[in-house]
């Protein structure tokens, strides 16, 4: 059974009438997510969703393996029913060098009948630089994603004995996702690229001893973070967590570093 919608800010900790509330997202709209995992109001309140659209997410939005993916996969806006990216190389998305095209076709005519089989690939290499002020941005979305998807699971799916997400155990991924803090350096998440695309996306929780997990798959690109686990413990919990389990793992700070097995 899900619980009630709580009327404060699962983020800000607010509620009216010093705030409003709205729909909310927890992966944007513009990525396909019409009815897939959305907060009735009373959960979000307007201002932390606003700032998060307009602040945080754009990072992992703009990212090159989530902008490519998008690409493939043809994701479509339902607000609009644009495709929310449909070239793979783009003026924030260059290629390094002029790509290469290579377009076959086969021809069959019959009578009046023209049947073309088309088959066109395009390879070129698009770099990315980022700064850790990006890392830590990239880092902070994911937490977004991964906390409003746990109060999805609570108030709109309903799952037994929920955790309290008003708890001081979820402070740190709280602060660092919406304030940043601390500043010194970016809270740390596992990383791996999927072997397959697709276009559902889907996050899973798990409990590490006394903490909160939670691995998220965005189309095939997989995220693991943990929710309550403190800062200066988090890469060591993600860590053994992976155990064994490394191959193509790498953790975002305030770099990208490959993930090693002790």
């Amino acid at each position: 059974m899900n619980l009630p919608v709580p009327n404060i800010c699962i983020w800000c900790h607010r509620k009216p009438p010093k705030i409003t509330f709205n729909l909310n997202h927890v992966l944007p709209e513009c990525v396909g997510n019409e009815n897939q995992q959305t907060l009735p109001p009373g959960i979000v309140c307007s201002s932390c969703n606003s700032y998060f659209g307009t602040r945080v997410e754009p990072v992992l939005l703009d990212d090159p393996i989530f902008h490519v993916i998008a690409v493939v996969l043809s994701l479509v806006d339902p607000d609009d029913m644009n495709v929310f990216r449909d070239t793979l190389f783009d003026t924030t998305h260059q290629p390094v060098k002029p790509p290469q095209r290579n377009l076959n076709l086969s021809t069959h005519i019959a009578a009046n009948q023209i049947n073309l089989d088309v088959s066109y690939e395009i390879q070129g290499q698009i770099s990315r630089e980022y700064t850790p002020r990006q890392l830590k941005f990239l880092s902070r979305a994911v937490h977004k994603i991964a906390f409003e998807s746990l109060a999805w699971e609570i108030y709109v799916k309903g799952i037994k004995n929920p955790p309290d997400l008003f708890s001081s155990e979820f402070e740190p991924a709280r602060l660092w996702a919406r304030e940043g803090h601390p500043h010194s350096f970016a809270r740390p998440v596992l990383r791996r690229m999927g072997q397959k695309i697709s276009t559902e996306w889907e996050t899973r929780f798990w409990k590490f001893e006394n903490d909160i997990g939670a691995e998220i798959r965005l189309f095939g690109d997989w995220y693991g973070v943990s929710l309550s686990s403190p800062h200066s413990e988090t890469l060591s919990h993600l860590g053994r967590w992976v155990g064994s389990q490394t191959e193509g793992v790498w953790y975002i700070t305030d770099e990208f570093t490959k993930l090693e097995h002790e």
